[in-house]
C-alpha cells in the first residue's frame, strides 16, 4: 500500500527534541560568548524563521514562552507604528476644527463700558461664527 502525504511534512517529536537541545545549546553558547541575552537571540532566530520558514519555526511555535514573546513584539511594533499615525490624525483634526476666539466692540451700555465688549470662543460649524 502506498501512502500519499499532501502539504508540508510535520517533523516528528524525536526530531524536535534533538533540534531543541542543539539549538538551545548553540544559543546559550552564543549568549555566553557575545554577552547578548538569550531572549534576544531567540527573538532573532524567530524573525529569521519567519522570513525563511524551516523546522526551527516548529520548535519556536511549540514553546509558549517564545510564542508569548513573538506576540508581545508584534504588538509593540504595531503600537509603535500606530502612535505617529494617530498623532498626525489628531493634528489634522485640530487644525480643521480649531476653535476661534471672537471679540466684539462694546455696544455702548454701561456694563460693556466697564467690562469691555463681548468675548467668546466659537467653532467653525456654528452658523454665526466668523469664517475668517
Amino acid at each position: 500500500m502506498i501512502n500519499f502525504n499532501f502539504g508540508k511534512k510535520k517533523p516528528d517529536t524525536k526530531q524536535i527534541i534533538v533540534l531543541s537541545i542543539v539549538v538551545t545549546f548553540v544559543i546559550t553558547a552564543l549568549s555566553q560568548c557575545t554577552g547578548t541575552s538569550e531572549d534576544r537571540l531567540w527573538d532573532l532566530l524567530d524573525e529569521i524563521t519567519r522570513k525563511y520558514p524551516s523546522v526551527l519555526q516548529e520548535l519556536i511555535l511549540r514553546d509558549p514562552k517564545r510564542v508569548e514573546r513573538r506576540v508581545k513584539r508584534d504588538f509593540d511594533h504595531a503600537l509603535n507604528e500606530a502612535i505617529p499615525e494617530y498623532n498626525r490624525f489628531i493634528e489634522e483634526e485640530n487644525k480643521k476644527y480649531k476653535p476661534k476666539y471672537v471679540e466684539k466692540a462694546p455696544d455702548g451700555s454701561e456694563a460693556q463700558r466697564l467690562l469691555g465688549g463681548e468675548m467668546r470662543i466659537c467653532a467653525v460649524w456654528v452658523d454665526d461664527c466668523p469664517k475668517e
